[in-house]
Formats: C-alpha cells, structure tokens, sequence
C-alpha cells in the first residue's frame, strides 16, 4: 500500500509542469475556500454566531500551521482545543461535532497532504503497531459498506441513521490517524514536554477550578479518561524522574492525589472514574520497586478490608440497585447479533437500528468498548482492535526497559503512559470510551477519547526517539573504535 503511494506520487510529480510544492500550496488554497463555502452554507441555514467564529479560526489555524511548517504545534492544539474549546457545530442529530474534531481532521489532512506532495511518500516510521491499526481502520469501512449491502430485511432505520453512521465512521478512522500524526511528526523530546505540560496546565486549572467550586470549571474538559491521563503523567515523573527537586515530586504527587481524592468523592460506586487511575498506579508502582508494589497492595489489601462493609454496599449492592448488573444481559444480546453477522459486525453505530428493530424495549448501548468493537467491527475489527493493544503494549514494555537505568523525564513519560495504556484497557470493560459510540457518548465523546490516542502516539514517537538515539550512539562508538591511531 506505501508502495503504491510512493510511485503514484512520483509519476504525478513526474508529469508537472511546475514544481510539487505549487500544486501543495494550490490543494491548501481550494481546501481553504471549500471550508469556508461548507461552513458558510451551515451559518445561513442554522443562523448561529458560533459559526463564524469558525469559519475565520479553522482556515487561520491551518494558514499558521501551513507557515510553521510544524505539524508538532498541531498535535499541541488538538490537545488544548479538546480540553478547553466548549462549543460544537450541529449535525441535526443529537450529536454535535466538537472542535476537537475539526481541528483533527483539518491537521491530518495537512499533514497527509504535505507528505503526498511536498514530501512525495506517503510512508510511516516502522513500528509493530502500524499493521494492526492500518488494518482495522480498513475493516471499519468495509464493515460500513458491509452493513449496508447485508442488512437484516426486518431492520427499520430512521431518517437521521445514515448521518449518525457516516459520523461514526469517521470517529473510528479519525482518532487512529491522530495516533499515526503524533507518533509520525514529533521527533524531539522537548515537544513531548510541551505536551506534558499542557497536560499539567490543563489538570492544575480543572482540579482548583472544580474544588474550588469557580466558574472556570465548565471551561474544562475532565469527562472520561482524562483523571486517568493526568495521574498517569504526573506520578511516574515523581517517582521516575531524578532531575526533579523534592518540592516539584511533592508537587507532582499532590496533584495526583487530589484528583484521585475527587473522583472518589463523586461516588465508590463510579468505578471507572478511579479505578483505572488507581490500576495505573500500581503499575507504575510494580515497575518502579518490587518492594514499594508490595508494601502498596498490602495498604490497598488492608484498607479495603478494615472498610470492606462500606465498599460492598457503596459499590456492589448500589451497583445492583441502579442496575449495573442488567449489563450482563446487554452483553448477552449483543453476542447474539455478532453470531449473526460475525465477520464484519452491523456496521459503524449498527447495531442501535438491530437493538431498535429486535429488542426496542432494552435497546440500551452495551456500556462495554470491547462489545461496542465487536458489534460493530465483526470479530475481523476486534481481532486488529485486540492485536494493536497487544502490540503497543509489548512496544511500551521494550521501551521503558531500554530507559529504565536512566531516571529521567523520557523513562518517566514512558512507564507513564504504560500505566495509562493499562488503565485505558480496564476503563474500556468499565464502559469508558476509548472509541467512543454514536448512540452513547455521541461523537462528541471524540473530545475526551482524543487524550487517550494523542498520549499512546507519544508514547510511540518516543519509541522512534530513542531508537534514533541509540543508533547514533552506536555509530559514534563504531566510529571511534575504528578510528586509526594518531
């Protein structure tokens, strides 16, 4: 597939009579105006302010980009923007498109354009977890053509459905890209500092805004698996990180402990919103110290014991009473639908129109990201689905274990973001969103998911980082070993 990339860019390249870079700046030029003539068409038919504003923002954002020539403040923006931009365009449907979302989609498709025509190769830097994630991006479309072609004759859809589903599918291809633009445009570790500490900014102004109780606090975008992201990056760095003074480690450790603190006080009974933080720790904690892991379950073991009353009224019978438990049942009717259409599921956000159609008085989402896959992927989408985490998994291990002597920010960042990758595949059971469902979180939940496939690009970039690092190194002690005798 690179390949072919490769020799249709050099024949078009070819065949110009002007250089490449013309026909780039050209494509940016149309892709510009056909923005604004698409969001200008939305203003006058909805008649809402907030449009304005973005239509003169998102083409001044891609002209900066364009002239900055880094795509590394993109990735930054999407982060800031996901976390701090409240508003979202209508889309006639329940859901909204977040700006979050439109400002992926337009740096993805900058960067994709620069490396088809400045660039001339539309290639990725190798690493194991491109084919798994290449590949269930692939699946997720032919699912969509799939569920199409191959509906159930008994299944009724609604006028506003193939919007939903269209949205949907591009959710599902367009936060694996954002992991590939991260993982693919940041060469330098002090880019991944400046996204720690966006991260930082944003975790710091959330906890005071929300303890505080300020206005401040619905600025703040702290739903799904942010808590978790934040423990995950500030933790590690206390723990990991040498060069940090006692007072910053304090610090650092502070600010994890709040958040943890006020997500419990939300309720015990919302599991996810501090157990995956919590598991995110302890692994951090298992690779850290032997001994420190142990003294730590063992405070978990007892504490929970000496309150083990409140925590199974507070988690397990409130859990039955508000009606946790009926997930089994959603789960059991969900494999019920994956065995009739196994290989490529009921399509992107397909199986609401099954539930509808067939179970209308139950027709709940499964509150489970993995089921959520498998209905709508097929057990061919879940597969590459598993085999990517798989992969990144076994990708962060090697890597945290050629950092693990060094005790800096790179080690830090890397058993981090392992920690928040383990967190992430538990919320995912939880009913977390990872990859969010149309008929659920809504394609508004891109705002949250986003953090999770911005942080696992790091995590890979860092991956490159370090390789690059080590070859180099070699290369300069070949060099000196070989080196005549003056």
């Amino acid at each position: 597939m690179v390949a072919i990339g490769k020799r249709i860019a050099k024949r078009i390249s070819r065949r110009l009579p002007f250089p490449p870079i013309v026909l780039y700046r050209l494509g940016i030029i149309l892709g510009l105006l056909a923005i604004e003539v698409a969001l200008g068409r939305v203003i006058v038919k909805f008649k809402k302010p907030e449009f304005i504003l973005v239509a003169c923002v998102v083409p001044v954002a891609a002209f900066l980009l364009y002239q900055l020539r880094r795509m590394e403040y993109g990735v930054l923006t999407i982060v800031l923007t996901a976390g701090l931009v409240r508003f979202s365009l209508p889309t006639g449907t329940e859901s909204k498109i977040v700006a979050s979302l439109l400002i992926s989609m337009v740096i993805v498709v900058l960067w994709l354009t620069h490396k088809l025509i400045v660039e001339r190769r539309l290639w990725l830097k190798p690493v194991r977890t491109n084919t798994p994630l290449l590949a269930f991006m692939l699946v997720c479309v032919i699912s969509f053509v799939w569920s199409n072609a191959f509906r159930d004759v008994l299944v009724v859809t609604w006028g506003t459905f193939p919007v939903v589903q269209l949205a949907s599918l591009a959710v599902m291809i367009l936060l694996p890209m954002v992991f590939l633009l991260v993982s693919n445009v940041i060469a330098d570790v002090k880019w991944l500092k400046a996204l720690w500490v966006v991260f930082l900014v944003l975790g710091s102004g959330a906890i005071a805004s929300n303890l505080l109780h300020l206005p401040t606090a619905k600025i703040f975008n702290t739903e799904g698996v942010f808590p978790l992201w934040i423990v995950s990056l500030t933790y590690p760095q206390a723990m990991f990180n040498r060069e940090l003074r006692t007072w910053q480690r304090l610090g650092l450790l502070g600010l994890c402990g709040l958040w943890l603190y006020y997500q419990l006080g939300k309720g015990t009974v919302w599991l996810s919103g501090w157990g995956p933080a919590l598991g995110a720790i302890v692994v951090t904690t298992f690779f850290r110290s032997k001994r420190l892991f142990l003294v730590l379950m063992l405070i978990i073991v007892i504490y929970v014991g000496v309150r083990f009353d409140y925590f199974y009224n507070r988690i397990y019978i409130q859990s039955v009473e508000e009606g946790d438990m009926q997930r089994l049942e959603l789960w059991r009717t969900n494999l019920e639908h994956v065995m009739n259409h196994p290989l490529f599921g009921s399509g992107p956000a397909g199986y609401a129109v099954y539930y509808m159609s067939y179970h209308p008085e139950n027709a709940r989402s499964t509150h489970n990201n993995y089921f959520d896959i498998l209905a709508q992927t097929g057990i061919v989408g879940m597969f590459f689905f598993l085999w990517f985490f798989a992969a990144l998994v076994w990708t962060a291990i090697g890597l945290c274990k050629k950092l693990e002597h060094t005790r800096g920010f790179e080690a830090a960042f890397a058993y981090g973001v392992l920690g928040g990758v383990a967190g992430a595949i538990a919320s995912m059971m939880l009913g977390d969103w990872i990859v969010p469902f149309a008929y659920n979180q809504t394609i508004e939940g891109f705002d949250h998911s986003v953090y999770a496939w911005v942080l696992m690009g790091a995590l890979i970039s860092l991956y490159h980082i370090v390789n690059v690092q080590q070859s180099n190194s070699q290369a300069v002690q070949e060099g000196q070993t070989h080196a005549p005798a003056s």
